[in-house]
Formats: structure tokens, sequence, C-alpha cells
């Protein structure tokens, strides 16, 4: 699907092509559906602490002048941490223009301190959201889903986080299926253009109904929001790999 691009969304697109972030890359500005919540001026937010006392972060990386907000999420299974690559890339530029973009490394520092999906209750954070929520897996199952929709810490400090911000594009970051997640059915036109953009594979139908997602909870809680999964490679990203990735991220964050 072909979408209309602005000057300064070509400009980024050239950017992809020589594998860099340019800095600001400019996209047309559009406020989100609802009126957003002041946020702090600092470019630096703990949003709460994970079960083991380790700082869940957001890091501003966007316009905080900017009406329309986005945010990126690095990691939320503590073994699938790829997406590290790509939070770093867009924490290295500054000034992101068109969208106040906020960048979380990790939901799970827990996880990824002890080398295992879940967080240190044995949850696994990505089944632990409300949206078609259901018993899965059971106490040490990889796919455990907890007692309840929200029992853990970490689930409910996302949850605070994007009913405050109201991202208009959420992006998280898993592995190993290696390609951007589209719907069953209908068009994805953010999808398309991120893959685009990335020049990385899109495919249906790849975890579309799973119970308890992060993305169907916000597609589902917050209508006029758009939140997707892109799922890296298993062996991870190169350097410039990363960087198209980031560059994708900030375009369709944008609006782009």
């Amino acid at each position: 699907m072909t979408v209309p691009r602005a000057a300064g969304v070509l400009a980024a697109a050239l950017a992809v092509a020589a594998a860099t972030l340019a800095p600001g890359v400019a996209a047309p500005r559009s406020a989100p559906a609802a009126s957003p919540d002041p946020l702090p001026d600092s470019a630096s937010v703990v949003l709460g602490r994970s079960v083991e006392g380790r700082a869940i972060r957001a890091l501003r990386v966007g316009d905080r002048t900017a009406a329309r907000r986005a945010l990126v999420v690095g990691v939320i299974h503590g073994t699938e941490t790829a997406g590290l690559g790509v939070t770093r890339a867009l924490r290295k530029r500054a000034g992101i223009a068109g969208v106040d973009l906020w960048v979380v490394d990790s939901v799970n520092p827990d996880g990824m301190a002890h080398g295992t999906r879940r967080n240190a209750r044995g949850v696994d954070l990505n089944r632990n959201f409300s949206r078609r929520w259901r018993r899965t897996g059971g106490p040490g199952s990889g796919y455990y889903a907890g007692s309840r929709p929200f029992s853990e810490r970490e689930s409910r400090i996302v949850r605070r986080w994007i009913e405050r911000i109201h991202p208009a594009v959420t992006i998280w970051y898993h592995q190993p299926w290696g390609a951007v997640l589209l719907p069953c059915k209908g068009d994805a036109p953010i999808e398309q253009r991120y893959a685009e953009l990335a020049r990385f594979p899109a495919k249906r139908c790849l975890g579309d109904k799973l119970p308890g997602t992060a993305t169907s909870w916000q597609n589902h809680e917050l209508a006029e929001t758009h939140a997707f999964v892109v799922e890296l490679p298993p062996a991870g990203l190169s350097a410039k790999a990363a960087r198209r990735h980031a560059l994708a991220a900030a375009i369709v964050a944008a609006g782009g």
C-alpha cells in the first residue's frame, strides 16, 4: 500500500538509503482524538519499578511541544532483546520532529537480568493484559498469564503510561519471527509503511488472536490509537539494520 509522503518524510526516506539517522525527521503534526494530559518537560521519566526494584524508564527523543505522541518499547520478554538495538539508535539522535516520541528500552528488566522470558514472578507480561485474557500455562510455564489480568506490577506500569499519553502509535519489538505483524483481515497502512521503510517482511495472522497482549489491549481500549508488533529475527540486527528500523519507527510515529 502506498502512503503519500510529505517533503520531510521523503528526506527521511533518503536517509534510510544511507542507513543513517539524519537529525530532525520532519512529518506533519496531528493531534490525537483525546486531549492529552500535560507531561513533564524532562527528557526522562521513571514510570515505576519492577518486582525486584529495577527502574522502568521512558526517555523522550521527540518534540515535547508536538500534539501527537508515540511510544516505542524495545523489550517485554527478557530473552527477546534485539529491540534494544532499535531503541538505542533512536536515543542516539535528538529532536525528532512532529511527534512527542517516548522510548522505553525494557518493561521487563528483571527478566533481562535473569535471562528469562517472564518477569521475576514467572509471568509472561504479554499475556497479562486484560483484552481476551485467559489462563494460559501455569506457574513455571513460559506463557503463564498470571492469576488475573494486570496482576503484575510491570503491566500496570505500562497501562498507566499508555493511558496517560494516549500514543497515536505504539511499536513493540519481539523476536524471533522476523516480520512486521499484520492483522488477519483489513488494511494495515501503518504496519505496511514501517515494513517498506525498514525493508523488512510483513506477514498476516502471526499472533493476531493471542490472549492478553499489550497491543490488543491498547487497540481495544484506546480505539483512536494504534499499536503493533515488529518481530525481529532470532539472530538480532546488525547496527545498520537497527538504524533502518529506528528511522522507520520515527517516521511512522510522526505520521509519515
